[in-house]
């Protein structure tokens, strides 16, 4: 994928309910997280949810304010804001005295339209603003502060297998759009564009009491398949599981085996309580420059 300040982090994972399954999520549904893996998982959302999403970063934190709300026949609507601060850097003279602080961002507004099709078919589409923000403050003579803002589309698909629906199949076109200028047209940089591809299997586990299936332990497994779309790069390979108890308790874990030393295992752990629920992942990778060693993500959630 191209390398650029301006766009990268808009492959950034969000959301501690993926994260924790290795970064599997073409085959989730019913959960307003699905917006920034797969748009089409929002069809299946029963109640209006409101959202907070926040990772650590290199030299910030990410955080994710997303609500949605469905409707019957019409589909789900939603939205949410992104964004990720770099922190304040000091700029300084040849003394090393501190002469201004400079202030790199980056922003994304998302807004999201998802719908069933006709049967098993599920269909959602993303409209993303994409902006990158560097102010200064102090001594800013000779320093390039600038702003840049583009355009961008998600469009995701999901199909139901068998009764009941147990395989999930999911396919999203990702970061379709304008390039991001901030100084000028040849230093403008093309926006991170991929195309994934997965699948989730939902099974409900054995019992010798022969419960109801409202009352067993399930399991979900997944794996996705992430490849660059328009420009050279390297597929990305990930492999998730989720066991629990309807949605009070879930454990999760996976790998991620993705480029640029980013390759690594993950656990995630869920619970829910009424119109609540929390979520918390945290990936165990190495040899980066863009995160930390290991980074924890959290997901706060209220339905209404």
């Amino acid at each position: 994928m191209p390398l650029n300040a301006g766009a990268l982090f808009l492959v950034f994972p969000v959301g501690a309910r993926a994260v924790g399954m290795g970064q599997t999520a073409m085959g989730s549904e019913g959960h307003g997280e699905a917006a920034f893996w797969n748009p089409a998982g929002l069809a299946t959302l029963e109640t209006n949810e409101f959202a907070l999403h926040s990772a650590t970063l290199v030299a910030g934190r990410s955080n994710v304010l997303g609500v949605y709300f469905p409707s019957r026949g019409i589909g789900v609507l939603g939205g949410a804001a992104y964004l990720v601060d770099y922190g304040d850097l000091e700029r300084t003279d040849e003394n090393g005295n501190t002469i201004a602080r400079i202030a790199p961002r980056n922003f994304e507004f998302l807004a999201s339209y998802a719908a069933p099709l006709a049967g098993a078919f599920f269909f959602g589409v993303n409209y993303k603003l994409v902006e990158f923000r560097v102010d200064c403050s102090g001594d800013c003579t000779n320093f390039p502060t600038g702003q840049g803002t583009t355009h961008a589309i998600d469009l995701g698909g999901q199909f139901q297998v068998g009764p009941g629906g147990p395989l999930r199949i999911g396919v999203a076109l990702r970061n379709i759009g304008f390039k991001l200028q901030v100084q000028n047209k040849p230093q403008a940089d093309p926006l991170p564009a991929r195309l994934a591809v997965g699948a989730q299997y939902h099974v409900l586990l054995p019992t010798r009491d022969g419960a109801p299936a409202d009352e067993r332990f399930d399991l979900r497994v997944a794996a996705d398949v992430d490849s660059p779309w328009g420009h050279q790069g390297q597929s990305e390979l990930r492999f998730g599981v989720d066991v629990g108890y309807q949605r009070l308790v879930r454990v999760r874990a996976g790998y991620a085996f993705v480029q640029d030393g980013l390759s690594g295992p993950s656990v995630g752990l869920g619970v829910e309580n009424g119109s609540i629920g929390v979520d918390l992942a945290r990936t165990f990778l190495t040899g980066t420059d863009l995160l930390i060693e290991n980074p924890t993500f959290f997901s706060f959630r209220v339905t209404f």
